[in-house]
């Protein structure tokens, strides 16, 4: 599938993993929604449910906007930072682009 833009989500030590028990990536509003819930019941005060929402208002406003096809995706790394996390983030970043064909991406991460 080809969008125009894709908004991606980065939580770099997969707290959507490791405290939400969600696999990523995750794809479309209504799971991102999904996501930050579980993750905001999970630990209410962790800053990725904040990214996450950001990345659905800027979905959002861009659907408002009609600027062509849009699409959210949640990717995450992995609770040991640095390599670790960064090659896993790269591998989600890959399977995500090859499946979504995205003209240009916005980043929303909480860091």
């Amino acid at each position: 599938m080809r969008v125009s833009t894709l908004v991606i989500c980065v939580d770099r030590d997969n707290d959507i993993g490791e405290k939400a028990g969600l696999e990523t990536p995750i794809l479309g509003r209504e799971a991102s929604i999904a996501a930050a819930t579980r993750l905001g019941l999970a630990d209410s005060e962790d800053s990725d449910i904040n990214a996450i929402f950001e990345a659905i208002r800027v979905y959002d406003r861009l659907k408002s906007e009609n600027a062509g096809s849009v699409e959210i995706a949640l990717i995450a790394g992995d609770k040991n930072l640095g390599i670790v996390s960064d090659r896993k983030i790269g591998e989600e970043l890959d399977k995500v682009l090859s499946s979504l064909e995205a003209e240009s991406v916005i980043l929303v991460s909480d860091g």
